[in-house]
């Protein structure tokens, strides 16, 4: 497995081929000229703050200023150009006999890369501007909460995609690629087959450079597993990514109580870790959709209903078969897959944030006492609601200080996990409800586990 990624090295750096790896880095520098304009429209960090224009208020999910414009064109017609020049090198090299895999694995890896530190600059700007603060509050860039109440559950809803608008675009670049990398490459696809603990303690550990929440983590999540994932790595991914990713562990650490800060971190490997574990056990040996169950009509309607809703997170179909043992090939296949990808989880998880938005504040009126009927409410809350990363410090944080450690507890632990999208996502991917309803029980059981330990406290 490991000649996969070194063949053809040797003959392709030679001073005949210098020219096909200029282009090849001129499409990574113009990928990343466009991601780099991409994050600061976001953000807003190249430039003094007062500079730009902000779209969204009181929270701004759009910094613009002209310096965008030529960035943005530049990066796509560079990213344009080189992509068609390489397409027709490739053809030629290919004739002459040259595996391009190395490259393509090369390649993919910096792309990877520059991916990678496209969201980590999104966060550690917001966390180092939320650390200076010393406080953390909760995002609205739209006045949601003075909708009609009848239209209220989509104005939150709607808040929350375009809050969330770029760690989701991320999410699903960064999901597709792994696909597609799962689907073209034997030996990382070897790796993200483990099984057994050892996998929930890999995947874990990798999810730590992932700040995502969970209804971004998701859609990765169910790509990763529609090309061959384990389901123990694609668990621990799912959880670990919210759970353990480094800035989460950081604020928690700088804006919580001790006792807390240690819970979130402490109990939040168990969850990734161990609680995981327990899932991927449960349903180890067993079909994920067993079919005998299913004997009346209702029941097999729903079956139906299932299995077409799972077959729409197929992405991998569009993969098998198709060629892809170069950088351009990777290209064409990541955007495809993208294009797809976004088709499918944005519209899933705007219509579960409605249902969301609708069961939330009925349970949040009910968690107003620092017993455990509250926590389990709280737990129960935590499990369903879908809040951007770092929210649930948002929440925990003043109920601490209201002396309700033991709800603040159970949000720790359960709302960033887990959330309805994130488990309809998952349940998609895999073709059954049983797996995210034990995922969602074991986060449930954990926060009102950790919400009794505060009580006797």
């Amino acid at each position: 497995m490991l000649r996969e990624w070194t063949e053809g090295r040797p003959r392709l750096l030679n001073p005949e081929n210098n020219r096909y790896l200029a282009y090849l880095a001129a499409l990574l520098v113009s990928l990343g000229l466009v991601l780099l304009a991409g994050v600061d429209m976001r953000r807003g960090i190249l430039l003094p703050m007062s500079s730009y224009s902000k779209l969204g208020s009181p929270s701004a999910v759009l910094h613009f200023h002209p310096l965008h414009l030529p960035l943005l064109f530049v990066g796509m017609l560079g990213a344009f150009v080189a992509y068609r020049w390489l397409t027709r090198r490739e053809v030629d090299l290919r004739a002459r006999g040259h595996d391009l895999r190395w490259a393509r694995n090369a390649f993919g890896l910096a792309l990877m890369g520059f991916l990678v530190a496209d969201l980590f600059t999104y966060r550690i700007v917001q966390a180092r501007r939320i650390f200076d603060a010393g406080r953390l509050g909760l995002s609205f860039s739209i006045p949601a909460q003075d909708a009609p109440a009848w239209l209220r559950p989509v104005a939150e809803a709607v808040n929350y995609l375009l809050v969330v608008w770029h760690a989701t675009i991320l999410g699903i670049l960064i999901g597709s690629l792994l696909l597609v990398l799962l689907v073209s490459s034997g030996l990382l696809r070897s790796a993200m087959r483990r099984t057994g603990l050892g996998a929930h303690v890999f995947s874990s550990f990798a999810a730590v450079s992932y700040p995502f929440c969970s209804c971004c983590a998701s859609p990765i999540a169910a790509t990763m597993y529609r090309g061959g994932a384990s389901l123990e790595s694609v668990l621990a991914f799912t959880v670990a990514a919210p759970m353990l990713n480094v800035t989460s562990l950081t604020l928690a650490v700088a804006l919580l109580p001790a006792d807390l800060a240690l819970l979130r971190i402490g109990a939040g490997m168990a969850l990734a870790i161990f609680g995981t574990y327990l899932v991927s056990r449960a349903v180890m040996g067993q079909r994920l959709q067993p079919q005998g169950i299913w004997s009346s009509p209702l029941e097999r309607g729903l079956l139906r209903a299932l299995d077409a809703f799972a077959s729409l997170f197929a992405f991998e179909r569009r993969l098998q078969g198709r060629p892809i043992e170069s950088p351009a090939a990777l290209v064409a296949a990541w955007l495809d897959t993208s294009w797809r990808v976004g088709r499918i989880a944005v519209p899933t998880v705007f219509a579960a944030a409605i249902v969301a938005s609708l069961v939330a504040p009925r349970l949040l009126s009910l968690a107003d006492a620092n017993d455990l009927a509250t926590v389990a409410v709280t737990a129960l809350l935590g499990t369903i609601l879908m809040v951007p990363t770092w929210s649930e410090l948002a929440m925990a944080a003043p109920l601490a200080q209201q002396g309700l450690a033991a709800p603040a507890a159970a949000l720790l632990l359960t709302l960033p996990a887990v959330s309805l999208p994130c488990l309809v996502v998952i349940g998609a991917a895999v073709g059954s409800m049983r797996v995210p309803l034990l995922l969602g029980g074991v986060v449930f059981l954990a926060g009102l586990l950790a919400g009794a330990v505060f009580i006797a406290l």
